[in-house]
């Protein structure tokens, strides 16, 4: 199976981590900068990373962009502090599995693993559960649309955010379609370097390129007399944009390295989180293939924007999380109802799911309570909404608890500042041994550099 790589200049982190994850039948490699991880990876028998999103010597984004010009295949989880999650999404959108936020919880770094190891099993994961939909009108829109339109051959475009859950609308119209019963294949055009496009989405033959040591499909083939489902197709170079055309006017491929024409039958389901008319008017993107690859456009909203879908949606992903960690909790609590309407969730539904295991994982009572969620989510715009009220009348007053957990932070983060990032001098300010020093950075996501 190979190695789990983990990727952290916090040493009690990565040990932490490999002794659990040893335990756990996985062998972990430890590196604690991006220059000694990526070696680690160049030696090979690397199958997860886990890396640290901010590093000594470079930040995640960076070493994403190293990690795939070594291996274009290889699962990579972010560890991030909260406020981070934003650039999270960022490396998302650029093809990494997923982000897990600090402080980690091994459990659910050991499922997402499990997932990883399986992920046949795991691609239709959506679809083995009841359908979610959402009761917002916007979604019940997108679900008449998606009714509308699966028994036809249409090209379908869906425009959404991300993490807003595009390709679960794209599987959606798939099972909903006469094509149902044959192959739903999805390519994320966002994590595939120019040069590799042309393969993954055609194929190539033996000999075709240096490494091509044997015949390979590519998706169009995989996908007959299905649905192939291409994610960030505005990301595709302008030579693969010309390639897709042809194919999609002529219903036939060639392999990369031959040139016989092989035919196709394929619906095609294509999905941007930008604004696809915009990149054809700055000529980034061919006017002909926007028009054929726009037969039928569903814009899927973001979460912010339909409200009345988070609790659908928090008590779908609470009833996966119970099954999955053996848990029992029944519910959300009113508190955490109100910060939930209150967060603008940029990672949208990918964001809520993550919230949600993470809260499950962490409650021990029937319910999510407060103290499950991360500062930057229980405290968002809480400031705001106190200075706005009269004194005493404060809309969202804190219990004594977050208050003292509020104070705390600052005083941490203020003797770091003073210190100048030396830990062992902020210990000595605070007057508080290092390693309980470490601990509370820890518990309040808190980084060296802030």
């Amino acid at each position: 199976m190979g190695k789990v790589l983990i990727i952290d200049d916090d040493t009690f982190v990565c040990q932490q981590l490999k002794t659990y994850l040893q335990r756990n039948g996985f062998e972990a490699i430890v590196a604690y900068s991006a220059n000694n991880g990526l070696k680690a990876l160049k030696s090979g028998g690397v199958f997860f990373v886990l890396c640290d999103y901010r590093l000594p010597d470079a930040d995640g984004m960076e070493v994403f962009e190293r990690i795939r010009k070594l291996d274009l295949w290889v699962p990579v989880v972010f560890m991030t502090a909260y406020a981070d999650v934003r650039t999270a999404v960022q490396a998302i959108q650029a093809g990494a599995l997923d982000y897990v936020t600090k402080p980690l919880i091994p459990e659910e770094i050991l499922k997402l693993l499990r997932r990883a190891v399986n992920r046949d099993s795991g691609a239709d994961r959506l679809f083995q559960h009841d359908f979610i939909s959402g009761e917002s009108v916007a979604m019940q829109n997108v679900m008449s649309h998606i009714e509308l339109v699966s028994p036809s051959d249409l090209s379908v475009l869906i425009e959404g955010e991300t993490g807003s859950g595009k390709e679960y609308i794209a599987r959606a119209i798939h099972f909903n379609s006469k094509r149902k019963n044959r192959p739903f294949v999805a390519l994320d055009c966002g994590a595939l370097p120019g040069e590799l496009a042309n393969s993954e989405l055609f194929g190539h033959v033996k000999g075709a390129f240096t490494g091509a040591i044997k015949d390979k499909k590519g998706c169009f083939e995989e996908a007959d007399g299905g649905t192939l489902f291409l994610d960030e197709v505005g990301n595709l170079s302008p030579d693969n944009q010309m390639k897709l055309l042809r194919t999609l006017q002529e219903k036939t491929i060639n392999r990369l390295g031959d040139n016989k024409k092989i035919p196709v039958d394929v619906r095609i389901i294509t999905a941007t989180n930008e604004d696809l008319m915009r990149d054809v008017q700055s000529q980034n993107f061919r006017e002909d293939l926007f028009h054929r690859v726009n037969g039928f456009k569903i814009i899927l909203p973001p979460l912010r924007k339909r409200k009345e879908d988070i609790f659908v949606f928090a008590t779908y992903f609470m009833k996966l999380a119970n099954a999955d960690f053996g848990k029992s909790v029944a519910g959300i609590d009113d508190q955490v109802r109100e910060i939930f309407l209150r967060y603008p969730w940029p990672g949208n539904i990918r964001e809520l799911e993550n919230i949600v295991k993470r809260c499950v994982l962490l409650s021990t009572g029937s319910h999510i309570t407060p103290d499950t969620l991360p500062d930057e989510i229980r405290y968002f715009g809480m400031e705001e909404q106190n200075a706005a009220s009269s004194p005493g009348k404060t809309k969202h007053p804190m219990t004594l608890k977050q208050a003292a957990m509020l104070a705390e932070k600052e005083a941490i983060l203020k003797a770091l500042r003073e210190a100048e990032n030396n830990k062992s001098r902020a210990a000595e300010i605070l007057q508080v041994d290092r390693k309980t020093l470490y601990n509370k950075m820890r518990e309040y996501s808190i980084r060296f550099s802030q």
